[in-house]
């Protein structure tokens, strides 16, 4: 985070005792981890050197888990782990992991797939910390997700509108649309919590039109629980499209509107220097190529 109050906010503990917690760690190694007189935050030289070799003696211990526990049958199970945004996993992982499963099966009859689902912020840290063999996510040009390119490689995978969505009404129409919003009527919205990286991509969707009344009445970072709510008709949500695509029988209707935008579906892994040391590299390879569109 480049950020001692951000970072301790994110370990779930006070500033002065995640400071603790490194001066602990940087007297045990002999040296200094931080750059402390460097705006933003950064880690020293020794502490890029140690980062590198934390993430890999993580790597190994996860490894020695699962081999104690079974769950790898000491190599006969392939493995895939992925890290992916909650509505990616609702919305598209199904049916890629569908799709990869039958691709892979001629090199690897018992391949398991472990999927990490969490927010955006979560999900970018667990594969950069080394929890995942790739990383699915959202971009967006306004708010790009940076990683090093020296470190990682990306893949577009394809594209994601951002649109306003209502319940459908018995007459055919929506419960709800923007023209009493700006003649001077509240229009609900059901929103993404603050920290969400999607009520980001709402806000660039307002950006898109004239300003109209609104009043947020419920927020969440889970878009099945905001589409839930939608079609329940308590109100409007800017969800992306294919997590109302997915599903069967939706009461959903997209509002036609300025109000959208567009983001791309990115594919990330880590660069070949990187990979060599993972487990089933060469399966991994393969399941970069042969990722469905």
């Amino acid at each position: 985070t480049r950020n001692f109050s951000k970072a301790a906010s994110l370990r779930c503990v006070t500033q002065p005792a995640f400071s603790r917690r490194i001066q602990a760690l940087e007297s045990w190694l002999g040296c200094e981890l931080i750059d402390r007189g460097a705006y933003p935050t950064r880690l020293s030289t020794q502490g890029e050197v140690f980062y590198e070799q934390a993430i890999s003696m993580l790597e190994q211990m996860r490894q020695a888990r699962n081999i104690v526990r079974g769950s790898t049958a000491l190599g006969a199970v392939k493995i895939i782990r992925i890290a992916v945004p909650h509505t990616l996993a609702f919305s598209k992982i199904p049916r890629w992991i569908e799709e990869l499963k039958q691709s892979l099966k001629p090199y690897a009859p018992s391949l398991s797939f472990q999927l990490s689902a969490r927010n955006m912020h979560d999900a970018v840290l667990d594969f950069t910390n080394g929890g995942s063999d790739f990383l699915v996510c959202y971009n967006h040009m306004r708010e790009p997700i940076e990683l090093d390119p020296q470190k990682y490689e990306v893949k577009t995978l394809g594209h994601e509108d951002f649109l306003p969505f209502s319940r459908k009404g018995e007459n055919g129409k929506p419960l709800y649309d923007f023209t009493p919003s700006w003649s001077g009527k509240p229009l609900p919205v059901l929103a993404f919590a603050r920290h969400a990286y999607l009520s980001r991509m709402a806000d660039i969707a307002l950006e898109s039109g004239p300003p109209f009344l609104r009043e947020i009445i419920f927020e969440t970072d889970m878009s099945e629980c905001l589409k839930a709510l939608c079609e329940k008709g308590l109100g409007v949500a800017w969800l992306p499209a294919s997590a109302v695509q997915a599903a069967e029988n939706t009461q959903l209707m997209e509002l036609e509107s300025p109000y959208q935008t567009r983001m791309e579906v990115r594919l990330i892994r880590r660069v070949s220097e990187a990979r060599e040391s993972q487990p089933n590299s060469e399966l991994l390879n393969m399941a970069w190529h042969l990722w469905p569109q």
